[in-house]
């Protein structure tokens, strides 16, 4: 996996990009935005939250109608009933993806959480999802404040679980680039499985790091980068797709299947949207 120079581009426009204040996309507009990420490339389209939102089960439905190439993915909490909702939305879809996510932080809770309970949970809930979709995603939600011992031991039981994309999230914002980089390193030091699948990251922009955190991992075999169209995205927004591509694009030893001549044009599509 380490010596594959593809990176993968995970487009969650539609889903995380819809929590900027003040956004909302109708079907019709996440259809036309769908079309035009699939038209330049992208490799995976993360539609909605159906368990959340129950709209997005419809939207996700018609996605997957229309869209042949790239895979349409569905965002689940660790409960049987969001995987159960997601794994039912994307049933139309040629290619498809159910990204569960766990809280990883222990300490962000009042409540003592038994890491026992929470390695079950991982284990469950990634065996339920593998059976609906092409693949699972499985997310370590605030993995940067996460102890790392345990880090590790979840990101190891959902690989052995089925997970065949494990994502790796600055979910605040709150990563330091050199913090980030080591938290990874230590990852892939300590889990020889992850050089068996594929290691995402997913990075907010509330410091201003977000695609320099997001290309950092590259040389250790960070094969997978989520963002979207304009850095759109919940509080700072994500990643901006832009400039990931753009800092790939002269990169000696990396590529992308993105045709970055579209990224004007959907760009533009985007502001009219949120503009008019």
């Amino acid at each position: 996996m380490i010596d594959n120079p593809s990176i993968l581009i995970f487009d969650t426009t539609l889903r995380d990009g819809e929590l900027t204040p003040g956004v909302h996309f109708t079907r019709e507009n996440k259809v036309k935005i769908a079309q035009q990420l699939e038209e330049m490339g992208v490799d995976t389209i993360e539609v909605g939250y159906p368990g959340r939102y129950p709209k997005d089960i419809d939207d996700i439905i018609a996605v997957s109608q229309v869209i042949k190439n790239s895979t349409i993915c569905a965002l689940a909490g660790s409960q049987e009933a969001e995987i159960q909702q997601a794994a039912k939305a994307l049933e139309k879809a040629d290619k498809s993806c159910i990204n569960i996510y766990t809280l990883v932080n222990l300490n962000s809770s009042s409540k003592i959480v038994d890491k026992n309970s929470v390695l079950s949970t991982i284990h469950q809930q990634i065996s339920q999802a593998k059976n609906s979709c092409s693949q699972v995603q499985w997310t370590a939600f605030d993995a940067t404040r996460s102890p790392i011992n345990f880090l590790a031991e979840a990101v190891q039981m959902a690989i052995e679980s089925g997970a065949k994309i494990i994502s790796i999230p600055d979910s605040l914002g709150v990563a330091e680039p050199e913090d980030f980089y080591h938290l990874l390193e230590n990852l892939y030091q300590n889990i020889p499985r992850l050089q068996q699948v594929t290691v995402s990251v997913h990075c907010h922009d509330d410091f201003g790091k977000a695609v320099e955190n997001s290309l950092l991992g590259l040389d250790l075999g960070v094969r997978q980068i989520e963002c979207a169209v304009n850095g759109l995205g919940a509080r700072k927004g994500n990643a901006n797709l832009g400039e990931i591509i753009d800092k790939i694009k002269y990169h000696q030893s990396y590529y992308t299947s993105i045709n970055s001549h579209f990224i004007p044009k959907i760009s533009e599509l985007i502001n009219n949207i949120m503009y008019g």
